[in-house]
């Protein structure tokens, strides 16, 4: 395994927002709302450091790692020690994806990885300070996010690296069946109740200052 790894230790990480919310009946003036706020456009730019939220969904990692090939950045940081239950026996999802990574053609010496966050927040601060704790500049950062968690990623970013440029990859999240994208999300309970929470999410940690508004 790399040699990146932090030992800091963690934040509270306990759910206050349902991952799967609610949905109330919406308006098209909300519905358009919710869409800009929660989902956001892809822009990928060459980069100090390609940063990859922590996630079990692994479909779009090839393209991601397309990203490294193609020389948009020289290092990839991966995180996440929330525990990937579809695995047998059950393994921290950092450990997946750096297998994944690496299975991929990026080589361990362009790793960075953090065993330890438990939720975004926590990505990007673990992150920050693996960044500095091994000189690896982070001027230009090239994130990757899910659809509908790409709003959040970018303010939480926005709040962690204040004076960073940074540049999305935005990949689709196809669910069972489901379509989470910003076309699409209002047509199954699945799509609703995950945007909602996200929704939620952006608008509860923008009022307590975790991210930018």
């Amino acid at each position: 395994m790399s040699s990146f790894i932090v030992t800091t230790g963690q934040m509270d990480s306990q759910r206050e927002i349902a991952r799967q919310a609610k949905c109330p009946p919406l308006t098209p003036e909300e519905i358009e709302d919710i869409t800009h706020t929660v989902f956001i456009p892809s822009n990928p730019q060459k980069s100090d450091v390609l940063f990859v939220f922590g996630t079990r969904y692994s479909k779009k990692w090839p393209e991601v790692a397309d990203l490294y090939k193609k020389g948009f950045a020289p290092y990839v940081y991966i995180c996440g020690g929330i525990l990937d239950t579809d695995q047998s026996p059950a393994r921290i999802i950092s450990h997946v994806m750096f297998e994944d990574f690496m299975s991929l053609g990026v080589p361990e010496k362009a790793l960075i990885l953090d065993e330890n966050s438990t939720n975004t927040l926590e990505d990007a601060v673990f992150g920050k300070k693996l960044f500095e704790e091994n000189n690896i500049p982070y001027k230009k950062i090239l994130f990757a996010a899910k659809g509908p968690h790409s709003g959040r990623c970018l303010r939480t970013l926005k709040k962690v690296f204040p004076d960073s440029e940074l540049f999305p990859f935005v990949y689709d999240y196809l669910y069972k069946g489901n379509n989470v994208t910003p076309e699409k999300w209002t047509e199954s309970e699945f799509g609703r109740s995950h945007v909602w929470g996200e929704y939620q999410r952006i608008k509860k940690y923008s009022e307590r200052g975790d991210i930018c508004p």
